[in-house]
């Protein structure tokens, strides 16, 4: 009997999504299957029961997420449904699928109060709406999950695909433009790169369940991050520093990750 490895990807055209698919090309070994939310609504338990009896994926990498910080805001309920009644749904199909579900999450459920990069232990408490949802997607796959996995990142962007921080610094920096950005908020960015290959790693080895932290080695705020972009893209561009209490959501002034070793 052939085993199953058939890996299932949700909200795969996102950032984290098509850089996976890029990886996938080079894992041949797995039957891998990509659902755009177009395809897949994780609101929807009708339509995830309908993915898992047609393609009978034995790991689920949940990359569907309304991942807005401001938006969240304004819209909670919105971010509710999709983050933590999404992420509900996926593991009670995958639960009764015997499927390993692994679920994205974020360095924003913490306050940001700790002087040095976040373990996996340190206790959350989110300032903000997303960071709330994504708190309780997590706490829900922990009790709830018959084999889960939750991997925090931090930061995240792709050179590549999507709307993050990296590519829009890029496009105002070619554009010649003068930018703002916050200097007192400290994290560790990033790249999509290296939250696939952490998701493969765990796909191939099955560490124990739990929560796992993937994210750059250098601890930077938004602004040392903004002068790193421009000056390796050798733009001419004046990055102009400014302090968070402008910005319309209350987010972590440190929010760094350890990273955990598999």
């Amino acid at each position: 009997m052939k085993s199953n490895k058939t890996i299932l990807v949700t909200g795969s055209n996102g950032q984290l999504g098509k850089t996976i698919q890029k990886k996938s090309l080079k894992k041949k070994e797995f039957d891998w299957i990509f659902l755009p939310k177009e395809d897949l609504n994780i609101t929807k338990v009708v339509e995830i029961k309908k993915a898992f009896k047609k393609y009978n994926p034995k790991f689920c990498i949940n990359c569907a997420a309304f991942t807005d910080v401001t938006k969240s805001e304004k819209l909670p309920s919105k971010a509710h449904k999709i983050n933590v009644q999404g992420v509900k749904n996926l593991t009670r199909v995958c639960n009764s699928n015997n499927c390993i579900m692994i679920h994205i999450s974020t360095d924003y459920v913490f306050d940001g109060t700790k002087k040095s990069p976040y373990l996996v232990n340190d206790k959350a408490n989110p300032l903000n709406k997303y960071g709330l949802t994504k708190y309780l997607s997590e706490k829900h796959v922990v009790e709830n999950a018959n084999f889960g996995y939750i991997v925090r990142t931090s930061w995240l962007y792709s050179e590549n695909y999507g709307h993050n921080f990296y590519r829009n610094i890029l496009r105002k920096a070619s554009n010649g433009e003068e930018i703002k950005v916050v200097k007192d908020q400290y994290g560790t960015p990033t790249n999509t790169e290296t939250v696939a290959d952490f998701i493969i790693k765990i796909i191939l080895s099955l560490p124990k369940k739990g929560i796992y932290h993937c994210a750059g080695e250098e601890v930077m705020s938004w602004y040392d991050f903004a002068n790193k972009i421009v000056m390796e893209n050798k733009y001419p561009s004046k990055i102009i520093p400014v302090n968070s209490k402008y910005g319309p959501v209350k987010r972590p002034l440190y929010s760094a990750l350890k990273n955990s070793k598999l």
